[in-house]
């Protein structure tokens, strides 16, 4: 599937996209926060664990592109319910790291991203995701809102065990 937006476009990612992808993470992911590994040492990490990641399935990720260069991305992965004897799909869908660079932001790139990785659910039960601050509004467009029935944990640390 491909999706335009003036200019842009929306497709499917692959291994010659992963050190943009590499890149594009530790921006999203140290915007505001120290990062506690060395920025050579994460990227080659990152892409040897997607690289396998996507030969064997277990992850997808689609791309939005300017002019050919890599300006966005998000990434998809299906968890596999326990089997179970009533009318209800037994995969639930994972999506992660929905991220357009700041200075292409506000072109409908966001939601092309997310209409490329929401385009096939014909056997999800729940699609599930972390929401940034200040996101839940885009996703909430998509019919995404809280449930009361996912719950989450974090390890316990000393602050918050007290």
């Amino acid at each position: 599937m491909k999706a335009v937006m003036n200019d842009a476009t929306v497709r499917p990612a692959g291994v010659l996209d992963l050190p943009v992808l590499a890149e594009l993470r530790w921006q999203f992911r140290t915007d505001g926060t120290e990062p506690t590994e060395d920025r050579t040492a994460f990227e080659k990490r990152f892409c040897e664990r997607v690289s396998a990641s996507f030969d064997d399935g277990s992850w997808r990720a689609w791309v939005a592109t300017d002019d050919g260069e890599v300006v966005g991305h998000i990434y998809a992965s299906r968890i596999g319910k326990l089997p179970n004897p009533v009318d209800e799909a037994e995969t639930h869908l994972y999506l992660s790291n929905l991220y357009v660079r700041p200075e292409y932001r506000g072109r409908g790139l966001a939601a092309a991203l997310l209409d490329a990785a929401l385009a096939d659910l014909d056997d999800i039960d729940a699609t599930i995701l972390w929401a940034r601050p200040g996101t839940a509004g885009l996703y909430a467009r998509y019919g995404f809102g809280e449930s009361p029935e996912i719950l989450e944990r974090r390890p316990l640390t000393a602050t918050t065990a007290e």
